[in-house]
């Protein structure tokens, strides 16, 4: 009698079918946030996604994303789309893997542990104050500001001052239109014109070429004062680097791309993320008012330092519910080196695998009523009955942010000080739309906000109808 095996066929991950060629990439393009919720609410926790001729594999599940994040990270690399944030920032923490990138997140760890990040503090106060003096001067005249300007321009002098040792202030507006060109490039349209060499004169390589020379001569020009001054903590570990097999000096390229990272990834994502703060503590006066009392009662009146953030307990809170719906990172592309097995299904070698803090702060498995802005959730004793890996605004494992701790001491500060002397409320008639490119969780358009003084507004401001979508 003969016995014959039966292997049990792979089960099938599922996901929408899309159309013939092009599977899924229509609604990608049309709104990829609002997509992938979709795609979590009605496929699972692990799915999968047709872009064309590539499958992508959304996974949300926690224990999953702890294994690709932190369980078996060696085994998921830099996916393809990083290929384009290399076209600006070139060879650095976020664009590498391997050797070369251990090395050099070596050598900038000790500038950003959270022992070190205190000195951004008083920075922070300095920088927010200037902010809040021109605000004052703005409410008098009845002038709206745009958040995404004002918080950008914040923290890039922020990040400039403490780090580099150097006054960004008079290229601020330059450089505010190189970013924003620069965000576009690394989002990826379709088009024609993105599959061209880059010597070829089109209008996108040539405004490529044309920002890439503003950075390189703004690094130039804060290597040159810090040769003369000494002054930055960052520049000093960068110009004393070294490639830990031949012992060389980093190369003027190494620094450069090290330089323009830190600069594009560090202050974007913590402007982003005060902006949606704010945003979200103007559309729920309760949440404000309690978050006034605590500031008011901390700190007395006076700016904080740097200390008194781990006395700001609700503060705290209201910037973790802000990352949970609104993450400046939003999605985590990874490439899977060899073939691996996620929640029980197969996931085939060289594939790419996509992690959203947005999809999954969002999963209704694990956060009540998830569209709601309620702090409270981050109230220590409800925090502790979530399971790991179901909230990650800075990633996890060896490659989580390495600025995580300088971010949230300026956001705790920069919100606390706002607080002191602002309220917020959102212009009738914005529309704020976010979600549309794969880089940051930036607004698609303006934010215009009205400012009302603490201490000549003790009325409440307005609410509005106008909400906030994907």
């Amino acid at each position: 009698m003969t016995t014959v095996s039966h292997t049990a066929a792979p089960r099938q991950v599922p996901g929408p079918r899309g159309v013939p060629i092009l599977g899924s990439l229509p609604q990608w393009k049309a709104s990829t946030a609002e997509f992938l919720l979709r795609v979590q609410r009605d496929y699972g926790e692990i799915s999968r996604i047709k872009l064309g001729p590539q499958n992508v594999y959304l996974v949300s599940d926690p224990d999953a994303v702890g294994h690709v994040l932190k369980g078996n990270s060696g085994n998921y690399v830099r996916g393809a789309l990083y290929d384009q944030f290399r076209i600006v920032m070139g060879d650095g923490l976020l664009t590498t893997d391997g050797e070369f990138w251990k090395a050099h997140r070596r050598a900038v760890q000790p500038a950003f542990l959270r022992k070190a990040v205190s000195a951004v503090g008083p920075y922070t106060v300095d920088a927010t104050n200037e902010m809040l003096d021109d605000w004052e001067a703005r409410a008098r005249r009845g002038e709206p500001v745009d958040l995404i300007t004002e918080t950008l321009r914040l923290t890039l002098i922020t990040l400039s001052r403490s780090l580099f040792g150097f006054d960004i202030r008079p290229a601020t507006p330059v450089l505010k239109d190189v970013v924003d060109n620069v965000i576009e490039v690394m989002f990826k349209h379709g088009s024609v014109t993105e599959m061209l060499p880059s010597w070829v004169p089109t209008k996108r390589n040539r405004l490529i070429s044309r920002d890439r020379r503003i950075f390189t001569r703004l690094v130039d020009e804060i290597r040159e004062r810090h040769a003369a001054t000494g002054e930055g903590r960052l520049m000093e570990l960068m110009e004393a680097a070294t490639d830990p097999v031949t012992g060389a000096r980093w190369t003027d390229e190494e620094i450069r791309d090290e330089m323009l990272t830190i600069f594009l990834a560090g202050h974007e994502t913590t402007a982003v993320a005060l902006l949606w703060t704010l945003l979200s503590t103007a559309n729920n006066p309760a949440v404000q008012e309690e978050m006034e009392e605590e500031v008011d009662r901390v700190l007395g009146g006076r700016v904080p330092r740097p200390e008194d953030v781990e006395d700001l307990h609700f503060t705290k809170c209201v910037i973790d519910e802000s990352l949970r719906l609104y993450p400046p990172i939003w999605v985590y592309p990874r490439d899977a080196v060899d073939a691996d097995e996620l929640g029980g299904y197969p996931i085939p070698a060289n594939s790419s695998v996509l992690l959203s803090p947005l999809v999954s702060h969002r999963n209704p498995r694990f956060w009540e009523n998830p569209e709601a802005f309620d702090p409270h959730r981050f109230d220590p004793e409800r925090a502790k009955q979530r399971p790991k890996m179901t909230y990650f605004p800075f990633g996890a494992g060896a490659r989580m942010c390495i600025g995580n701790f300088m971010a949230l001491l300026e956001l705790r500060i920069a919100v606390a000080m706002i607080s002191q002397r602002f309220r917020l409320s959102l212009l009738p008639g914005n529309f704020i739309r976010y979600g549309d490119t794969s880089i940051s969780l930036r607004p698609m358009s303006e934010v215009l906000v009205t400012l009302h003084p603490r201490d000549t507004d003790s009325g409440r401001a307005p609410a509005q109808d106008e909400g906030v979508r994907a």
